[in-house]
C-alpha cells in the first residue's frame, strides 16, 4: 500500500510539473517572438476584442441637378444640364494607444451628363466641373498625443476662411491634399499648424503632381470671441516657369462683439497683394452684411494668385473669377452685400449681390466694370439625416471691352443629401 501511495504522489507531482511547463513556456516564447510592447494585444486578442467594431462607419448619398447657361461667343454652346450622384463611405477607427485611421472613399457618377469639363465631357455643352471619378478622398493615419494631432495620407485641409487653402467642398469631387500635417496646442489659446503636401487630388478627379506646398499657420484666441492668425503658404509649381515659386504671407483677424461680426485679411505675394474686409450686423432674426475684396493685377509678379482655396465661396457662385487662382491682369475689386435669415422653423434663406470692377490697368488692357451678380440660396433640413437645398447665380456682364473675359451666365442647383 505504501508503495502505491508513493507512486501516486510521484505521478501527481510529475503531472503538475508538466502542466506548469505547458503554461509557462509558450508565454515566454510569445513575448520574445512578438518583439512588441508587453501591453499590446496579440492579433488573436484584437480579433476577440472586436477592436474594429469599435470604429464608426458612416455613409452619405448626394443627388444633384445643375443647369448652367453661359452666353459665350464663340463658340456658341448649349446650356449644360447634369443629374449627378455622389456616394461617400467613411470609416473611422477607434483610438488605440493614440493612433487612429480614417478612410473615406467616394464615387461621383453622372446619370445625365449633357455637359463638358476640362479635358473631357461633351464639347457641345457649357461647363459643369463634376466629371465621373472614384478615389480615396481621405485615407490618413493619425496620432494624438503631447497636445498635438498629426496626420499622414490624403486629407482635407481648410485653413483660415479657406481663401487660399481649402477643400472646394461645393464641387462633388472636392479637393484633398496628399500630405503630412501636425497641429499643436501646447500653449494656451495658441494653435500652431504645419503641413507639407506633395500633390493635390483635384475637383476634376485627377492628381496634380506639379504643385507642392509648405503650409504654416498660427492662430491665437483673444478673449472669448475674437481671434487673429498669421500664415505662410509656400507653393512650388512645376508646370509654370514664371510661377514656379509663389510664397504667400498674411494676417487675419475675425470675431464677434455683441451683434457685430467682422473678418479682415491681408496678404503679400512677391510684388502682389490682397485685402478683404467683411462686417455683419445681427438684426433680430436677420443678418445683414457687406464686404469688399481687393486682388491686385498687372503683369508678371504683380498678379496675386489665390492658390488652392475654396474659390466658389468668394466672388460670386457663378464662378466667373476662378482665374484668380493663376492671377488676373486687371486684378479684381469685389464689392458685395448679403442678407440671411431663418424662417419657418429651419428654412435658411441667403441673398447676395456683387459688383465687380478691375483693380489695375495694364497697357492696352481693360479698366472698368466686369459686371454684376445676384445669388440666392434656400436650404431646409427635412429630417435629422436628410437636407435639401436650391441655389441660383445670375451674372450680368457690364463692359463689352474685348479684354473683359466674363460673360452673362445663369446657374441653378438643386440637391438632396442623405446621411446615415
Amino acid at each position: 500500500m505504501r508503495r502505491l501511495v508513493i507512486a501516486a504522489l510521484l505521478v501527481s507531482i510529475g503531472a503538475i510539473a508538466e502542466e506548469a511547463a505547458i503554461v509557462e513556456e509558450p508565454a515566454k516564447a510569445e513575448v520574445e517572438d512578438s518583439g512588441g510592447h508587453k501591453d499590446w494585444p496579440t492579433l488573436d486578442e484584437w480579433s476577440k476584442g472586436n477592436k474594429l467594431n469599435e470604429g464608426t462607419l458612416t455613409a452619405e448619398f448626394l443627388l444633384g441637378y445643375e443647369y448652367s447657361d453661359l452666353d459665350q461667343v464663340p463658340p456658341d454652346t448649349e446650356a449644360a444640364q447634369g443629374l449627378i450622384t455622389r456616394t461617400r463611405v467613411n470609416y473611422q477607427t477607434a483610438n488605440f494607444e493614440g493612433f487612429d485611421f480614417r478612410i473615406q472613399a467616394q464615387y461621383v457618377g453622372p446619370i445625365s451628363d449633357h455637359y463638358r469639363y476640362t479635358a473631357g465631357g461633351n464639347p457641345n455643352y457649357d461647363v459643369i466641373a463634376d466629371p465621373e471619378a472614384f478615389r480615396l478622398h481621405q485615407a490618413y493615419l493619425a496620432y494624438t498625443g503631447y497636445d498635438s494631432r498629426a496626420r499622414i495620407g490624403p486629407q482635407e485641409i481648410i485653413l483660415d476662411n479657406s481663401r487660399f487653402i481649402g477643400n472646394v467642398g461645393w464641387r462633388l469631387n472636392a479637393q484633398s491634399f496628399n500630405a503630412g500635417s501636425i497641429k499643436n496646442e501646447s500653449i494656451e489659446n495658441l494653435k500652431l499648424y504645419y503641413a507639407y503636401a506633395d500633390s493635390i487630388n483635384t475637383i476634376l478627379g485627377d492628381i496634380d503632381h506639379a504643385r507642392q506646398y509648405h503650409m504654416i499657420n498660427g492662430e491665437y484666441k483673444l478673449g472669448e470671441s475674437n481671434q487673429i492668425s498669421g500664415y505662410a503658404y509656400l507653393q512650388r509649381n512645376d508646370n509654370s516657369a514664371a510661377n514656379s515659386k509663389v510664397d504667400t504671407y498674411g494676417l487675419r483677424a475675425w470675431g464677434k462683439n455683441g451683434k457685430i461680426s467682422h473678418d479682415a485679411m491681408l496678404a503679400l505675394q512677391r510684388d502682389a497683394y490682397y485685402g478683404s474686409l467683411f462686417g455683419e450686423f445681427d438684426i433680430n432674426a436677420v443678418d445683414v452684411g457687406a464686404g469688399i475684396e481687393y486682388i491686385s493685377g498687372g503683369q508678371g509678379d504683380d498678379q496675386f494668385q489665390t492658390l488652392n482655396g475654396t474659390a466658389h465661396k468668394f466672388n460670386g457662385w457663378a464662378d466667373q473669377f476662378l482665374g484668380t487662382g493663376a492671377g488676373l491682369p486687371g486684378g479684381l475689386i469685389d464689392v458685395y452685400g448679403q442678407v440671411s435669415t431663418v424662417v419657418i422653423e429651419k428654412l435658411k434663406l441667403v441673398g447676395v449681390a456683387h459688383y465687380f470692377n478691375t483693380a489695375e490697368t495694364t497697357p492696352g488692357g481693360f479698366d472698368g466694370a466686369y459686371g454684376y451678380e445676384f445669388d440666392a440660396l434656400a436650404k431646409y433640413p427635412v429630417c435629422k439625416n436628410f437636407d435639401v437645398l436650391a441655389k441660383i447665380a445670375y451674372y450680368v456682364k457690364e463692359d463689352n471691352h474685348i479684354a473683359n473675359f466674363t460673360n452673362d451666365e445663369t446657374v441653378f442647383w438643386l440637391r438632396g443629401i442623405l446621411r446615415f
